[in-house]
């Protein structure tokens, strides 16, 4: 009576599947890392066109830029508060404080009608620790510079900023990026530090 082989596998070709796997899994988990931080780039830089078009607006209607604060950061002419106080970028583009009332007194001196240019969405706020309400981007970031193109000649360069603002990851300083020669030809610019930027590798999203 003929024997019937019994096909199995050995411990080795097991573990070479196992092998496989495991890097199959890895291919995949970075893949999708990837795709995530690009949606994530492109929110942030989406979010920044919008605000660009917002202080567009602005100086369409009044001749000039809205005046932000000498750190050039969204966040820099926060006031305090949990959204009473003045915050200059927020006020003055959304026409209002960030608690609905009406602008206070260096809000009003630049918006004087009160014109809503933008309006923020709640994903935009984040409470600090100090318990002021700022204004982040799509990762989370509130410490954002905002360049705008100061002596109206069409370009933002080391004419407008010799220095340009450094801006920082969870608290930690990352630095600023660089400006192609010749400056940009646009009167607006964002940049915040990218997801996985550190000292050692800096990362940012730029709006141009």
């Amino acid at each position: 009576m003929a024997s019937v082989a019994t096909a199995g596998f050995t411990l080795i070709e097991v573990l070479v599947v196992v092998a496989i796997i495991g890097v199959l899994t890895g291919i995949l988990i970075a893949a999708a890392s990837g795709v995530r931080d690009s949606a994530s780039k492109a929110r942030v830089k989406l979010q920044f066109a919008q605000w660009a078009s917002a202080i567009e607006a602005f100086r369409s209607e009044y001749g000039q830029y809205p005046q932000l604060g000498a750190s050039n950061k969204i966040n820099g002419g926060d006031q305090g508060g949990s959204g009473g106080g003045e915050h200059l970028f927020h006020d003055i583009l959304a026409g209002r404080r960030r608690d609905g009332q009406p602008l206070g007194p260096l809000a009003a001196a630049q918006n004087r009608r009160h014109i809503r240019f933008y309006t923020f969405a709640q994903s935009e706020f984040s409470e600090s620790g100090g318990g002021s309400v700022l204004i982040q981007d799509a990762l989370g970031n509130t410490d954002i510079a905002v360049l705008l193109d100061r002596n109206l000649d069409g370009r933002i360069d080391a004419a407008d900023y010799p220095a340009l603002p450094v801006v920082s990851r969870e608290g930690v300083l990352i630095g600023a990026p660089l400006l192609p020669q010749g400056g940009l030809t646009i009167s607006v610019a964002f940049y915040s530090a990218g997801a996985h930027a550190t000292i050692a590798n800096p990362e940012f999203i730029v709006s141009w």
